[in-house]
């Protein structure tokens, strides 16, 4: 996987259909620009799809196929319309579930990868009923998250997350008894000069334990 300089125009000809509390962010970005396929890759889960940022742009870049879960409705709803707004509806679905449900869905080892840009926030929580769901998650659903992930994705298959770096080290131990080993990870600042605010990790289902860190990648 060769990595070039991370650009946040790597979503500019994606559209979506948004709400006020719910809109793209530079995570979405990151996510998409460090799941860049290699050839082995076809079919593709993402958890927490919201209103479809991530799948489309994985289906219109890299011409994968793509099936987004998401446990809200309105969220679901928007993803639909979205799919057909950047004519992808052949290669991008969509499942109204909760990802503590893929057991009774799908069948173990379904997908080539899995992605997810984790729904957890340190703060103030948010009096919107979506953003709180979304954005608000406790550990027990990130492990929730990682579960679904490891029973959906193919042995050898490739995961991409991305979250807050001050959850990293309690995810580095969730995906490891998940057999989910980090096998790449890449740090995101707002300037060279600040703390990094997002982390990207890759790696593979009972993958080998070398790990490489990539140049960290900022951006406004």
């Amino acid at each position: 996987m060769q990595i070039e300089r991370f650009s946040t125009d790597i979503l500019r000809e994606i559209q979506t259909i948004d709400l006020p509390t719910h809109k793209p962010t530079h995570a979405s970005a990151f996510l998409v620009w460090y799941s860049k396929p290699t050839s082995d890759i076809e079919y593709v889960v993402e958890l927490g799809s919201g209103t479809g940022i991530v799948a489309f742009a994985l289906a219109k870049l890299y011409n994968l196929r793509v099936e987004g879960i998401e446990i809200q409705n309105e969220l679901y709803e928007h993803a639909l319309d979205g799919a057909k707004l950047n004519g992808v509806e052949d290669r991008v679905g969509f499942n109204n579930i909760d990802v503590r449900d893929v057991r009774k869905h799908y069948k173990a080892e379904t997908f080539d990868m899995v992605v997810s840009n984790f729904p957890f926030n340190i703060g103030k929580e948010s009096p919107d009923k979506i953003r709180k769901t979304t954005r608000n998650a406790d550990f027990k659903l990130i492990k929730d998250f990682i579960s679904a992930g490891s029973y959906l994705l193919k042995n050898r298959g490739t995961f991409v997350f991305v979250f807050t770096p001050t959850i990293l080290l309690n995810v580095v131990k969730l995906l490891s008894k998940n057999n989910l080993i980090i096998q790449r990870m890449c740090f995101f600042h707002g300037t060279p000069e600040k703390e990094a605010k997002l982390v990207v990790v890759r790696g593979k289902k009972n993958g080998g334990q070398n790990l490489i860190v990539d140049p960290p990648q900022w951006g406004v």
